[in-house]
C-alpha cells in the first residue's frame, strides 16, 4: 500500500495543506539517512526526525538504526502506528518549535513549507525563539527555517544534520539568519540544488534544496551542488561540486543562489560604474484590494451598476493586459473599450447613491469580512497611490516584464511600482533603458528569487537593492540617441543591439579583475561587495 495516497484519501488536501505536509521519495530519504548515518555520530546508528509524518526517513534507516521521531498532527502519527510494518524506538506528539531542552546525535528533517504569518502558534514560537535562542523571527520567515536553527542549535558536536528546505531562504531578506546560523562556526558541508523538484516534490509549488551540516568538523569551503534526477542521488556527493566557495568568503547577507552558477557561467559586474536602484527612487507592491471580485470592474459593469466615472480609476488589473514594453492612455482606452477589468472601484469619502448601494451589495456578499477589507476603515477605501512610470511584473518565467507607463493608471499586486526620487525624475527613461537590455537583465538575476517549476519573483526591496548605472554613466551617454531609443520603443521597434553597445561595458570582460572583488554584502555606505549572477 501507498503510505502517501492512503492517507491523503482518508484526510483530505485541505488537511495536508493547512499543515504543509509534503512527502519525501525514497530515494531522497535514504540519501539523507546515508549521509547523517556516515558521520563520526552516525556509528552511533542514532537518528531523530522532528516532522516525522509518514516516517520517509525511518522507513529508509537500516533496522538496527536508534531512529527517534516526532510530529504535531494526531491523525498522521494514527495513520502511521496503524499501518506500519515497524515503529521506532520513539515516536511521540511533539510541537517541535515549542519542545525545548533535547540534544540529538544526528537529525534528519523534511519541514513544513508554511510562512510564519500563517502559523496559528506564531506568537508562542516567536517569544521561545527570542528567549531561548535569541533569535528574531520575522513575518516573512517560513516555517522550515524555523526548524532549521532550532535543529542546529539541538545537534550534538560530531554528529550530522540533513534538512530538506524551500531554496527561497538562499536569496530572501529573512535568509540572513538561517545562513547565519549556517556558517557562524564553519559546519556547512553542502547545499544542493533539487532541479528536479517536480519529480521529486510534484506538489510543491517552491524551488527545494537539501542543507547538509556537519558538526564534526571546520569545513575550509562550502559546496554548492545540483542533482538533475532524483535518480543521481546516491552518486551526488562522488561527484565535483558546481561551486567550491571558501567558507570565509560567505556572507549570511549575500544571495547564496547565485554559487549554483558554474565559475565559467557566471557575469561579473563593474562594480565601480553602479550602484543601488535605491538611490534614484524606490519600488513598492501595487494595490492590494482584499477582494478583486468586488473592485475591479470592467466599463459593461460600471454601467449596468449606475456607477459614475468619479466612482472608479483606471487601474491595471492582471499582468497580461501589458503586452507592450510602453503603455499609454491610447492603449488604457483600447483594453476598457474591448471590456477588460480595468477600473477600480474607488468612491472617495462621500459614496453617491449608486456607489452606496453597490457597497451594500458587496457586504451582502461578505467582502467587507475579508483579511485585508476588514482592516480598513471604511472597508471599501482603497488604498491611495499616485501612478508609478514604472512597472515591474513580480512573477515571470523565461525573463522579468517591465513597462514605462504613460497612462493615468494605477495597478494592482499583480506589478511593483516605481517611485522616483523627485530629484532623479530625469532618469526615468534611461533607467527603463537599461532595465529592459540583456546587461540590465543579466545584472538583475542578482535579485529575483527562484520558486519551483522555473518561476521567478522579486520583491520590491530586491529591486531596491539591485545594481543599476551610475548617474555619471547614465550623464555620460548620448542624450538625444536616448530620445530616439525611447521613440523607437514606443513603436516597437528592435533596439536590443544599440541598448547592448551602450550597457555592455556595466560587464567585467571574462578573467578582468576589480579592485573591490571581495567578501561582503552592501557597497551602498563604501563597502565591497562579491557579486556574481546567473547567466
Amino acid at each position: 500500500m501507498n503510505l502517501a495516497c492512503a492517507y491523503g484519501d482518508l484526510v483530505g488536501l485541505g488537511h495536508r495543506r493547512r499543515l504543509a505536509q509534503f512527502f519525501t521519495p525514497p530515494p531522497i530519504a535514504r540519501f539523507m539517512v546515508d549521509w547523517v548515518l556516515s558521520g563520526r555520530h552516525g556509528r552511533a546508528n542514532k537518528v531523530h526526525d522532528p516532522a516525522f509524518g509518514l516516517g520517509a526517513f525511518f522507513e529508509n534507516a537500516p533496522e538496527e538504526c536508534e531512529f527517534t521521531g516526532g510530529d504535531a498532527d494526531d491523525a498522521i502519527l494514527a495513520f502511521f502506528s496503524e499501518h506500519s510494518r515497524r515503529m521506532p524506538s520513539r515516536l511521540s506528539k511533539t510541537d517541535y518549535l515549542l519542545d525545548f531542552g533535547s540534544r540529538y546525535d544526528n537529525i534528519v528533517c523534511n519541514p513544513p513549507y508554511l510562512r510564519f504569518q500563517k502559523f496559528l502558534n506564531r506568537d508562542a514560537v516567536a517569544a521561545a525563539f527570542a528567549e531561548r535562542l535569541g533569535v528574531r523571527l520575522s513575518g516573512y520567515t517560513n516555517i522550515a527555517s524555523a526548524f532549521l536553527v532550532k535543529s542546529i542549535s539541538e545537534l550534538k558536536r560530531g554528529g550530522r544534520l540533513a534538512y530538506i528546505m524551500p531554496s527561497e531562504f538562499l536569496n530572501a531578506g529573512y535568509g540572513a539568519m538561517v545562513k547565519e546560523w549556517l556558517i557562524r562556526d564553519g559546519h556547512l558541508d553542502s547545499v544542493i540544488e533539487v532541479e528536479c523538484e517536480k519529480e521529486a516534490f510534484d506538489e510543491v509549488t517552491t524551488s527545494v534544496c537539501i542543507v547538509l551540516f556537519d558538526s564534526s568538523r571546520r569545513l575550509d569551503a562550502v559546496s554548492f551542488r545540483k542533482v538533475a534526477a532524483v535518480g543521481d542521488f546516491p552518486t551526488v556527493m562522488e561527484r565535483p561540486p558546481v561551486n567550491a566557495v571558501p567558507a570565509g568568503r560567505l556572507s549570511p547577507r549575500e544571495k547564496w543562489e547565485r554559487f549554483f552558477v558554474p565559475p565559467g557561467e557566471s557575469v561579473k559586474p563593474a562594480l565601480g560604474r553602479l550602484q543601488r536602484l535605491s538611490e534614484y527612487g524606490r519600488f513598492s507592491r501595487g494595490i492590494a484590494t482584499g477582494a478583486n471580485a468586488f473592485f475591479v470592474l470592467s466599463r459593461s459593469d460600471i454601467a449596468s451598476k449606475g456607477l459614475s466615472d468619479g466612482d472608479c480609476v483606471p487601474c491595471i488589473t492582471k499582468s497580461q493586459q501589458l503586452k507592450k514594453a510602453v503603455f499609454t492612455d491610447e492603449d488604457f482606452c483600447r483594453l476598457s473599450d474591448e471590456g477588460a477589468g480595468v477600473h477600480l472601484f474607488s468612491p472617495g469619502d462621500a459614496p453617491d447613491a449608486a456607489a452606496l448601494e453597490y457597497i451594500h451589495e458587496g457586504e451582502k456578499i461578505g467582502y467587507d469580512k475579508g483579511f485585508i477589507t476588514r482592516h480598513r476603515r471604511p472597508w471599501y477605501r482603497t488604498e491611495r497611490r499616485k501612478v508609478s512610470p514604472l512597472l515591474f511584473n513580480v512573477f515571470s518565467r523565461g525573463g522579468y516584464k517591465v513597462v514605462r507607463n504613460y497612462s493615468s493608471a494605477l495597478t494592482l499586486t499583480n506589478f511593483h511600482c516605481f517611485y522616483p526620487n523627485p530629484l532623479r525624475e530625469g532618469y526615468v527613461d534611461v533607467l527603463f533603458l537599461y532595465l529592459l537590455s540583456r546587461t540590465g537583465r543579466r545584472i538583475l538575476s542578482l535579485s529575483k528569487r527562484r520558486y519551483g517549476n522555473s518561476l521567478d519573483k522579486f520583491e520590491p526591496n530586491d529591486l531596491n537593492m539591485a545594481l543599476v548605472p551610475r548617474r555619471e554613466f547614465f550623464d555620460s551617454l548620448d542624450q538625444g540617441r536616448l530620445r530616439r531609443a525611447m521613440e523607437a520603443v514606443r513603436h516597437g521597434e528592435d533596439v536590443a543591439g544599440w541598448l547592448e553597445a551602450r550597457f555592455q561595458s556595466l560587464l567585467l570582460p571574462e578573467g578582468a579583475k576589480q579592485d573591490d572583488w571581495s567578501a561582503g554584502a552592501d557597497n551602498s555606505a563604501g563597502k565591497p561587495v562579491q557579486l556574481c549572477f546567473a547567466l
